[in-house]
Parts: structure tokens; sequence; C-alpha cells
């Protein structure tokens, strides 16, 4: 099995490269500059690792989360800039993923979630501890925070953002480019994009 290049280096890289300590080769990282006590490689930039690793010697990993303003755009942006290689869907080994789950390339599903058998698209980060409950769907590049709970049938669109501690009650769909709050529960579907809070989640004005 090829490599890995995890593309990042913060904190998300830093809780991959756990996930995979003595599981899976991993070459290195890229970032704009070196990180403080990462513990492996540093491989230069994006742009060097374009330059200098070719595809059919390493897959990637975009280990990059949320942005200001929990935006995921910056994911979306390195994956065009990288679309050359493939992304390697990484699973860790304390997470349960159902059989007949479907997982999309470029996924991070972490310690101790579970997934059960539903879709998840390609980009998703399931975090630490969520829970994704049965006939869920999950668009692209959706991140899922720390200890939330999507309850059956929920479909969430793309380039969504659900907080930590956040719960979506069963049968609802959550617009593209949604920001569902920390702890806030989500009871209705949500037709207009925004951030919501509380409970039950209510739009904010940003």
């Amino acid at each position: 099995m090829k490599p890995i290049v995890l593309i990042g280096g913060g904190g998300h890289a830093q809780s991959v490269m756990a996930m995979l300590e003595n599981r899976e080769a991993i070459a290195g990282y890229t970032a704009p500059e070196p990180s403080e006590g990462i513990g492996m490689q540093y491989l230069g930039t994006d742009e060097d690792a374009l330059l200098n690793i070719r595809p059919e010697d390493a897959d990637i990993h975009i280990c990059v989360g949320f942005t200001a303003g929990c935006s995921l755009a910056l994911r979306r942006r390195i994956a065009d800039r990288m679309k050359i290689y493939r992304q390697r869907t990484l699973i860790a080994p304390s997470a349960w993923v159902a059989p007949g789950a479907s997982i999309g390339d470029g996924c991070a599903i972490m310690a101790r979630a579970t997934v059960n058998r539903c879709e998840i698209g390609r980009m998703c980060i399931v975090n630490t501890g969520a829970i994704i409950e049965h006939g869920c769907r999950l668009e692209e590049n959706v991140f899922i925070g720390p200890g939330a709970i999507l309850c059956g049938e929920v479909t969430v669109g793309a380039d969504s953002f659900i907080g930590a501690g956040a719960t979506i009650r069963q049968g609802v769909t959550i617009a593209s480019g949604t920001v569902v709050g920390m702890g806030a529960t989500v009871t209705e579907s949500i037709t207009d994009p925004g951030t919501y809070i509380g409970c039950p989640a209510k739009k904010i004005e940003r």
C-alpha cells in the first residue's frame, strides 16, 4: 500500500497521525511552514508536494478542518489543487462502521465514532465519539464535531458544519452550507443556510 502524505500540520493533523500510529506508513506532512511538536517529517508546502511527489508514489489525506466562521471552503480549495492524487479514507481502530455503510474517498472517521448503515460523501470528517445513525446521508465535505449525534434518516448538505455535542432529530434535513453550533438541538429541517444555535436551534445573524 502506498504511503500517505497528510495535507496540513495543525491539531486535526496531529489527531489523524495518532489515529494511524503503527498502522499506516506516513510519508510526512505539508503545511505553509513546519509545525512544532507534530512528530513527523515536514515535506514543504502543498506546492512542493505537487512538484516532488508523484501520484503513483503516495496518496494524500487532507487534514485541514474548518477555518474562521466554521468555513470548510479551504478544504475544497486544497482538494481542487491536489486533485491528481488519490484521497485516502482513514478509519480509527476504535471507530465502529456498520457493514453496508458507504463512505466516500478522503473521509476521516475518528476515534470511538459510530457510523451505522448510512451514506457518507467524500471528504467528510466524523469526529471523536460522534454518532451517525441508520439511514443518514452526509453530502460532500461535511464536518461532524466531537460527540455530535445524528439520529436516523438525517440528511446534511455539502459544506455544512455540525458543532461538538449537537443533536439532530430523526428525519431532519439540513441545507448545504449550514453551521450548527456546539450543543444545539435541531428539531426541524433547515432550508435557509446560516448559523443556528440553541435548543431548539434558531438562526442568528452573524
